[in-house]
């Protein structure tokens, strides 16, 4: 075998090494967080009549707080809000509570504010949608009621670095 073979090889086989081993410490990294997510699902089949997942989310505010998207049995939409020492709480998500109306919502009233993230959290005991946006130089937290979609009077700057 020629010596640029050889190279090639060896090369070849070292970048599959590294590409097994990146890999790895991926699955490694994420296992506790899919084993959190899969309880959250369980958890919410079991107990609060979930029969489909489509989504799960994760929302840190005062505590962690999983939200599970889903199907019922009669075919609705509904959300599970899962936190830990609390049994879930499921509500059916209406017309003017989904992320697609909150996002219409927010434009109309911050229409300078770019969306960074837009997740279903609890705040203060209150099902919420979290917003995470920016607006010209600072970023932003704000919360708008599950139920109502109308915003909450709170809202908090980050400080800029």
């Amino acid at each position: 075998m020629r010596t640029r073979t050889k190279w090639i090889l060896t090369a070849i086989l070292i970048a599959a090494a590294v590409l097994f081993g990146l890999y790895r410490y991926y699955v490694y990294t994420m296992q506790d967080t899919w084993s959190q997510e899969d309880a959250a699902i369980l958890k919410a089949k079991q107990e609060a009549g979930l029969v489909k997942t489509i989504g799960v989310t994760k929302s840190v505010w005062d505590d962690v707080c999983w939200v599970v998207e889903g199907k019922n049995a009669s075919d609705e939409h509904i959300m599970v809000w899962i936190e830990e020492g609390k049994a879930p709480h499921a509500e059916v998500v209406n017309t003017g509570s989904t992320k697609k109306a909150i996002e219409s919502q927010i434009k109309a009233l911050m229409p300078d504010a770019a969306i960074k993230r837009l997740v279903p959290g609890v705040y203060n005991g209150q099902y919420v949608w979290q917003l995470y946006y920016k607006e010209k130089d600072h970023y932003y937290y704000r919360f708008f009621s599950f139920a109502t979609g109308e915003a909450l009077t709170e809202e908090f700057t980050l400080p800029n670095r």
